[in-house]
């Protein structure tokens, strides 16, 4: 009995296919396939076949998809590239079907998971077989069984030569050969634009969120110097509202002399990935942003980068008693103002709004 047991755990263990842009491989390089292991524990797939109607490989020896990761077989982009590789064999099918499939065959032979897409109205598949060559000579023969092997999934879809389908949840949806834009058409949340600033040994951190749908959690990553990215942070989704959301954060664990890069990701297995912009600071000692000296009647101003600014006169109420200047200044350069305190002369507060942050100052 526990032996039975232990070949079906041993049998159950195939990567799930979730994302096939089947692409024209001879013309374009659009072709994708993602495979993704949902198990707690990692999956070997090393010299299994992989087959399509254009052309055959032997995956590497040694290959193994870690647990709840996704894998990526394209043409010329990700974790295994096909072009170039001596175990891939271009095929040249005698006869021509509508739609397009592909399958894992695993050392033995046999058929462990296939996914068919089939043009509406629905067309069958018919069984399908060949040879793969490797670089070494070897011939391993291959044979793929008809609609009624329970290994093959169908999907319907539309033959395109950009377009493919993607596993979003529990359901196919259409896609095309752009994740990016894939993560905006059916991603439930949307990352704004993410601004970081360094000042007194912190990193501030502020971006804006949309939210579609509310589900689940996103993450705030960082890499430092250059080094793998690492979750710092965890935000529970917001609720969903018609206008952006305003997040801020601090980054407390910094050190003097680092570069460090940040970005959000929002991820929801087993195929959507939404990923904010990635933004980069350094954390070295910089003139302050802003310097301001003042007495009654006269200020001296400068910052460090030319923006807008809005600079007022308040009494010791805080009531506004003076608009100072309202427009652009200069960067790197002294901004003076003066004001005529005969007329005006309960004046306390100087208070600046920049793009980022208020300035007060007192008399």
């Amino acid at each position: 009995m526990k032996g039975l047991t232990l070949f079906a755990l041993v049998w159950a263990q195939v990567p799930e296919i979730v994302r096939f842009i089947p692409g024209s491989y001879r013309e374009s390089s659009t072709h994708q396939i993602d495979l993704y292991n949902p198990s707690d524990s990692p999956i070997s797939i090393g010299q299994w076949l992989l087959v399509t109607r254009d052309y055959s490989v032997r995956l590497p020896p040694g290959l193994t998809i870690g647990a709840h990761q996704r894998f990526r077989i394209a043409k010329a982009k990700g974790e295994f590239k096909l072009d170039g590789y001596p175990d891939f064999l271009i095929r040249f099918p005698e006869r021509s079907q509508p739609g397009a499939y592909v399958a894992l065959i695993d050392e033995q032979g046999r058929l462990r998971r296939g996914i068919y897409l089939s043009p509406l109205p629905q067309v069958l598949f018919l069984p399908d077989s060949g040879t793969n060559i490797t670089r070494e000579g070897r011939r391993i023969p291959f044979y793929l069984p008809s609609e009624t092997a329970p290994a093959w999934e169908y999907v319907p879809w539309e033959p395109d030569p950009i377009t493919g389908v993607v596993r979003i949840g529990n359901s196919w949806r259409y896609t095309i050969a752009d994740e990016e834009r894939e993560a905006r058409l059916y991603a439930p949340l949307r990352f704004m634009t993410l601004v970081v600033t360094y000042e007194q040994g912190v990193i501030h951190l502020s971006w804006e969120i949309e939210v579609r749908e509310r589900r689940g959690t996103y993450s705030l990553q960082r890499a430092e110097n250059g080094k793998m990215w690492q979750t710092i942070a965890t935000f529970t989704c917001p609720r969903p509202s018609k206008t952006p959301q305003r997040v801020e954060y601090y980054d407390l664990n910094v050190q003097e002399g680092n570069r460090y890069q940040y970005r959000l990701m929002y991820e929801e297995p087993p195929s959507l990935r939404v990923i904010s912009t990635i933004t980069e600071v350094s954390c070295h000692r910089e003139r302050p942003p802003l310097q301001m000296a003042a007495q009654p009647g006269y200020l001296r101003l400068r910052v460090s980068q030319s923006q807008p600014l809005k600079v007022r006169l308040l009494d010791e109420h805080f009531a506004e008693r003076l608009r100072i200047y309202d427009g652009w200044v200069n960067g790197d350069v002294e901004n003076v103002f003066v004001w005529d305190t005969t007329r005006i002369r309960d004046g306390k507060w100087i208070v600046v709004w920049t793009t980022r942050r208020r300035y007060w100052l007192r008399f």
